[in-house]
């Protein structure tokens, strides 16, 4: 008996546990190539790096390049400082 309630409780707490999000990603997001991308808050982040990937409303993906800012194509984004929250 004792060894049935323990395997009841390792699955229920296995079940629980299997309930949780299906978001793997733990800040507002959009999924892209099956990629979190984190939407892109002004002002802008003062530890990026290159290859650093947004989300944002006006310009789509945004990749931090060399300093700059640059859409899917690599072109760099002059006006950036616009807030999307």
């Amino acid at each position: 008996m004792k060894n049935y309630l323990l395997v009841l409780i390792l699955i229920v707490n296995l079940g629980a546990m299997s309930c949780g999000s299906d978001d793997p990603c733990e800040v507002n997001h959009v999924i892209i190539n099956d990629e979190c991308v984190p939407d892109y808050i002004f002002p802008e982040a003062e530890d990026l790096q290159n290859g650093d990937k947004y989300y944002h409303k006006k310009f789509g993906l945004i990749i931090y390049k060399d300093n700059q800012w640059t859409d899917e194509r690599g072109s760099v984004i002059e006006d950036l400082e616009i807030k999307t929250d």
